[in-house]
């Protein structure tokens, strides 16, 4: 009879079986945010206009990492945390122990504004400013093209579930090895918001017309580009066959555009895609 009763409760406990393993989340800003973003050259990546872009500092909220199946949650994190991917990577976001060892088809994860937010590898001043002002990414770094130079510090408010994270290579979700540990990489990728389309494969990376909105803005040319310049950059008037929408509503300024991309700039395990949610 005990051995029966034994049978029917490891019918109903997946780990029973199959064990049970780790998964650790890190997050990762790449060559591009930590070293800087170069001017395009041959079949190299970069700005097609000339310009290049170093950081100094790209501070991202990050929080609610799931992993789970269509049924069952096997972890969620409660706790946001502020990163500055600028600073050497990977970093520790969250591990999460005896997960049951087997395929879990969906990781999720959300960069949004929190008033309670803690740090993660950011400076304490940093993490007190993402929380005051309501930020979810905030970023600072100087252009350059010859002689040029134009600073900027933008800071945004979206907030964005990253869905259905699939590596291209790994495929969708996370698979627990029995007693080992998988590490799943949370990818910032700082090159898009520079991007001069919002939907097409072949964007490019610009920044004449960010630089043009210094120039032209009411205080003149003053070396740095404001967020409130870019509101002043009708999409309309910038060159034909650049930044496309793709049918997006209510974009009309490049800073609307450029909030646009920041949503685009949550990957998965390097290249890999997740879906992302405006909430």
């Amino acid at each position: 009879m005990k051995n029966w009763m034994l049978g029917l409760s490891c019918l109903g406990l997946v780990a029973c079986s199959e064990g049970t393993g780790t998964v650790t989340f890190t997050t990762y800003g790449e060559d591009f945010i930590e070293k800087g973003i170069p001017a395009a050259e041959g079949d190299k990546a970069g700005f097609a206009d000339g310009w290049s872009v170093t950081f100094s500092k790209f501070l991202v909220v990050i929080g609610e990492a799931k992993v789970e199946t269509h049924d069952e949650v096997a972890a969620r994190s409660t706790q946001a945390r502020v990163f500055d991917v600028h600073k050497p990577g990977p970093v520790l976001v969250e591990t999460f122990k005896d997960l049951a060892a087997r395929e879990w088809d969906h990781v999720s994860y959300a960069i949004a504004p929190s008033a309670t937010a803690v740090a993660g590898n950011a400076d304490a001043a940093d993490v007190e400013r993402m929380k005051a002002e309501g930020f979810s990414v905030y970023i600072e770094g100087v252009a350059t093209k010859g002689r040029d130079t134009k600073r900027f510090g933008w800071g945004f408010k979206t907030n964005t579930l990253y869905e259905h994270c699939e590596s291209p290579e790994l495929g969708a979700g996370v698979t627990v090895p029995k007693d080992g540990e998988e590490t799943v990489q949370l990818t910032i990728h700082g090159d898009h918001l520079f991007f001069d389309d919002l939907q097409s494969p072949d964007a490019k990376m610009r920044f004449n017309a960010i630089a043009d909105a210094d120039r032209l803005g009411i205080a003149g040319p003053d070396g740095e580009v404001t967020l409130d310049e870019l509101a002043a950059v009708d999409l309309t008037e910038l060159p034909s066959g650049q930044y496309g929408t793709g049918g997006a509503g209510n974009v009309h300024s490049l800073r609307d555009f450029v909030t646009s991309l920041v949503r685009t700039a949550g990957h998965f395990r390097g290249e890999g895609e997740c879906s992302p949610k405006v909430r």
